[in-house]
């Protein structure tokens, strides 16, 4: 029996905002706000099971050819988000994992994307896109929260 292979590509994020965590988890949960972090547009598909942007929740991010739509995996308030790429011509093995602790007045964010790609050597110029999406728009975005 083989072993499944883990994703080639990783973005590591780490973002401390000095705002408490449950607004902090709230920009993340809310697809809109959510696309803000990396500078492009997002539209609500499809609604959670509980939750309009909860588990089972699915937005669709960009337009046109090339968009693609992720659908929230774990939903756990205010410490969690899982969600994988559904729907997307150009990556695979996509999972996006983001949580939340409080650490005395900040709120630290920690996040791991991981994905392959599914044309052979386009992963690390998507993982360099993806990185300086967040690099340019995220630290901005949450500096609004700043307390």
């Amino acid at each position: 029996m083989s072993s499944p292979t883990m994703p080639k590509h990783q973005i590591t994020i780490q973002q401390t905002v000095r705002a408490p965590r449950e607004r902090v988890f709230d920009v993340f949960a809310d697809h809109g706000r959510f696309a803000t972090l990396f500078g492009v547009d997002s539209t609500c598909i499809k609604e959670g099971k509980l939750e309009a942007h909860g588990l089972g929740s699915v937005r669709r991010i960009g337009r046109g050819l090339t968009s693609f739509d992720e659908t929230i995996v774990v939903f756990d308030k205010p410490q969690r988000i899982d969600y994988q790429i559904t729907r997307s011509s150009l990556l695979k093995n996509h999972l996006g994992t983001i949580t939340f602790r409080a650490d005395a007045d900040v709120t630290v964010v920690d996040y791991v994307i991981t994905f392959d790609a599914k044309i052979p050597g386009l992963g690390g110029c998507m993982a360099w896109l993806i990185k300086r999406a967040w690099d340019r728009n995220g630290p901005r975005v949450l500096e609004q929260l700043n307390s």
